[in-house]
């Protein structure tokens, strides 16, 4: 990616919230000005970094022998750099870092900067929570285990908020890679008719979408030659279209605005994209 990019790093912190934290008792005058940041933790400050689209270096303190640091591009991390690790390796090291000291370095051309990191930071920060709880008191790593869990009914509740996390987190890629395009979207389980996860929609409403598909299968099995296929396209009003996708076990229904986003748009990059990070979240 080329060009210079300038922009004024707005920093975000809780202000309440830092007014008890001081300094640690260790460092020097000097040790404060290189790491003028101190007392956070780095995934709650890679954030804020996203949020507010920034092209910086996150430089990142926990101890002498523990550094690194994080390079953002217009909010997108793009690489990440610790000890001899590099990339996703070193972004999944220092993400549960806590109690940190940051320095932030502005980065005015962006030529030469290299992208060696493509998830994005959502997927990699629920990744390090996942092998942090999978961490024994013997520092192994195990499988995730419900041993905790007295009921199968308690276990379709637990394995149904992992699902719901990932198909919110699908949404809010898709939000952000569509902007106000989006107008609204949720997600259902065919199997069962639950809403799993919605955005600036409802339940009610995504049900409709659910029996529309529903009636629609059942007319065209029942009273034509033809199958419906895994998706719909509905024109409507306002230069909005409705895509309804049905993927796997799921039913997608997403209204969009088809001036400011193209219909191939949406099937060919987007969703792709969505799908993906879906897929990548599910392995392991």
């Amino acid at each position: 990616m080329g060009g210079d990019v300038q922009k004024d790093f707005k920093l975000i912190i809780d202000n309440e919230e830092m007014s008890n934290v001081s300094a640690p008792e260790a460092a020097t005058k000097e040790e404060l000005q290189r790491w003028p940041l101190f007392g956070l933790s780095v995934g709650s400050f890679l954030q804020v970094i996203a949020m507010e689209q920034q092209t910086c270096i996150m430089e990142v303190y926990l101890n002498t022998n523990n550094t690194g640091h994080f390079c953002f591009v217009e909010g997108e991390l793009y690489d990440a750099v610790c000890g001899s690790l590099t990339g996703e390796d070193a972004a999944m090291e220092m993400i549960a870092w806590e109690n940190v000291r940051l320095n932030i370095k502005q980065i005015l051309n962006t030529s030469s900067v290299d992208r060696k990191i493509d998830k994005n930071l959502m997927l990699l920060m629920m990744e390090s929570s996942r092998r942090r709880d999978e961490v024994q008191e013997n520092g192994e790593h195990a499988d995730l285990e419900m041993e905790d869990v007295e009921t199968l009914e308690d276990a379709e509740v637990v394995a149904d908020d992992v699902e719901r996390t990932k198909l919110d987190t699908c949404l809010n890629l898709m939000s952000k890679d569509m902007g106000d395009a989006l107008r609204a979207a949720s997600i259902i389980n065919m199997n069962d008719g639950k809403v799993m996860a919605f955005y600036n929609d409802d339940p009610d409403t995504a049900q409709s979408f659910m029996r529309l598909t529903t009636y629609m299968k059942t007319t065209y099995s029942s009273e034509t030659p033809f199958e419906l296929g895994d998706h719909l396209i509905i024109d409507l009003k306002d230069q909005q279209t409705l895509v309804i996708l049905m993927i796997d076990e799921y039913q997608w229904n997403i209204i969009f605005n088809n001036v400011k986003c193209s219909l191939g748009m949406l099937r060919n990059i987007i969703m792709p994209k969505v799908i993906r990070t879906f897929n990548e979240m599910n392995v392991g």
